[in-house]
């Protein structure tokens, strides 16, 4: 349901690239039922390169860098680290106080979601199936979020992670049987 992959990315550098998102290129989450506070999203690899477009793209052949993506070398060099196809990248971004209300994703048995934390702190309470995971900045977690999950962040900062909208292909299935 849950594995942490063998990949560690620098948090220098992954701030870095964060503090080159814009204030106006981050969009409140589409789903207001599904979250309390401000729950904000910027879009990485979206359908025709379109930074509007925060979704989950069932298409990934349509998608394409967005102008934010192109000027994050970083965020590209991790993103070539991960030999799946994928369909969608999106950074998301849960503020201090913000709770996302426990929740399953829709996501079929091809498709999974892979998390990179930049920010984080020790009062970010995430559970996946009534299980508190740490994710430290810099690492890299597959999660099955069609079990049920929410997080509070109770710290007083921001909680930012990469998440990255894929298809399993053999290098995620030797990941996963080793796991």
């Amino acid at each position: 349901m849950k594995f942490r992959l063998p990949l560690e990315f620098d948090v220098k550098r992954l701030l870095n690239d964060l503090g080159k998102v814009r204030q106006d290129e981050w969009i409140p989450h589409y789903n207001p039922n599904d979250h309390q506070g401000n729950w904000s999203l910027a879009a990485l690899l979206a359908p025709a390169g379109d930074p509007t477009n925060i979704y989950s793209c069932a298409l990934p052949d349509i998608c394409r860098p967005t102008p934010l993506l192109e000027r994050c070398d970083y965020f590209h060099q991790v993103l070539d680290q991960l030999p799946i196809k994928k369909s969608s990248v999106r950074l998301m971004k849960l503020d201090a106080g913000a709770v996302i209300r426990e929740h399953c994703d829709s996501l079929n048995d091809d498709e999974i979601r892979l998390h990179i934390p930049i920010t984080t702190n020790p009062q970010v309470e995430f559970y996946l199936a009534d299980e508190r995971i740490e994710m430290p900045a810099g690492s890299c977690w597959y999660l099955d979020f069609r079990h049920p999950h929410h997080v509070k962040n109770c710290g007083s900062s921001s909680r930012t992670h990469i998440v990255i909208d894929a298809y399993r292909n053999d290098w995620f299935g030797q990941l996963n049987a080793t796991n």
